[in-house]
Formats: structure tokens, sequence, C-alpha cells
């Protein structure tokens, strides 16, 4: 019931694009997808689109390598990469990073392609009052906001000051303008005991956030921290509390691998 609660608080056209775009449009894919991986066709049923190697953080274990290189795609090659997903029965898609925030062309995707559902993968330094209202307009975006520890943490994994309250501030920001807020945490060593504990969840799902996102932490990119990795038994206590959490907490809670 408090799920539903927070659900309805949000804008009303961002309740039925999600509903409309990501839900049906979304079992409608994956069922097109499921028909065509019997005829051999490996076309996705939904695709992530990395905009920009670009970026405000240097994360440790972040997989974007820059090589000093700043790139951003074409938006006319984003534009359609969408289009011809949508041939397919295709309308999600992630959009990543690096900082996709630091994407200039960002918001004409979304406005380009109304008839989608995007999940905007954000560090949430750089969203502000002016973002939310953009998102708010198109309606068809939940921002995913990364959370990478507390504050001792946060500035340690993601190479910033103030990361911690900053994420904080920009999920209040996405909350007060009504939007459909997730949370993603990639789960490592240094954050695991904040991850799954209970102080945390409540935390978020208090805050107004509707979902989190949960993955593990992969060392990859010009930082790998190899000594962040999981250990077999906390990758196992990991997919024990995911499975247990769906039924315990007040918040939707997915996993990654």
């Amino acid at each position: 019931g408090d799920i539903i609660l927070n659900y309805i608080k949000t804008d009303r056209r961002c309740r039925n694009k999600f509903i409309t775009n990501m839900m049906w449009k979304g079992f409608l894919g994956f069922r097109k997808f499921k028909q065509r991986k019997k005829k051999g066709e490996l076309f996705p049923a939904f695709q992530f689109i990395s905009v920009t190697n670009d970026c405000n953080l240097k994360c440790q274990g972040c997989w974007v390598s820059s090589n000093g290189q700043k790139e951003y795609i074409d938006i006319e090659k984003v534009h359609s990469i969408i289009e011809e997903s949508k041939k397919q029965g295709s309308y999600f898609f992630g959009i990543l990073g690096g900082e996709p925030l630091m994407y200039k062309q960002l918001f004409y995707i979304f406005e380009k392609h109304p008839d989608c559902y995007f999940q905007l993968f954000t560090n949430g330094t750089l969203f502000t009052d002016t973002v939310a209202q953009k998102l708010i307009k198109s309606a068809n975006v939940t921002p995913m906001f990364s959370f990478e520890g507390d504050e001792q943490v946060a500035d340690i994994r993601r190479g910033g000051h103030n990361i911690y309250k900053k994420s904080l501030q920009a999920i209040g920001m996405s909350v007060k303008h009504k939007l459909i807020t997730g949370v993603a945490i990639s789960v490592c060593k240094s954050n695991i005991e904040m991850a799954l504990s209970d102080k945390f969840i409540n935390m978020l799902h208090d805050a107004g956030v509707i979902y989190i996102w949960y993955y593990i932490y992969r060392p990859a990119g010009e930082n790998p921290n190899y000594e962040l990795c999981l250990s077999n038994e906390e990758i196992l206590t990991l997919r024990n509390f995911l499975v247990d959490g769906r039924s315990r907490y007040p918040i939707v809670i997915i996993d990654s691998y």
C-alpha cells in the first residue's frame, strides 16, 4: 500500500506514460522479442544507449573509458537507433553516459519520441530544477539516481565532494516535481551493509522513491579497484536479500546481474 501511495503522488501524465509506454508497450515488446527469438532473430526487447563518455565524476570501477577524449554520439544516430527499435516493437531505452546530463541534446531525445519510455541513469549532481521541469514536460522519463554509499564512502567511490548530500538533494528535487523516481546502487564491499539495511531502504521510501535497482559491482575501466568486488558469500547474501526484500519492503526492488 505504501508504494502505491508514493506512486499516486506522482504526476498524472507521468503515470499515464509509464502505464502505456513502459508497461503495456513493454509487455507487447517482450512478446515480440520471444517470437523473434524462436525464429533465431536476435533483436533485443529493449536497449541501453550511452550518449557520451563525458562525466563530471571519476568513479571507481567505471566501465567508461575516455582516453582523454570527450565523445558525444550524434543525435541523428540516437534517433535512428530508436526508430529502428520501434519498428521491432521495442519502446524502452536506458540512457547512459558517462553522465548523460552532460549531453546537450539529451532532452530532444525525450521530446522527439513521446511514444517511448526512457530510464535516465544519472549521478544526480547536475540535476536541477530546470532539468526536472523539462522531464515533467516530456513525462516519459524516470530519473534513476546512483547511490554508491554514505557520506564517507560516496566521496571515495565517486571521486567528488559531498556526493551523498547532492544525491539526496537531487532525489528531493525529482520527487518535488512528481517524477517517477528511482535509485540505483552498485553493491560492493564498501556499501553492502548500507545497501541491505532497513534504514537505507526506508529512508529512500520515505523520501518518495518508487524503486531501487541493485546490481553487483564489476571492476572495469581505468580505475577498476578489484578489492571492492563481492565474495561469493556476499553475492549469495545479496541475492537472498533481493528475493526476500520484494515482499518485506514498501518499495519495488529490482536486481540486475
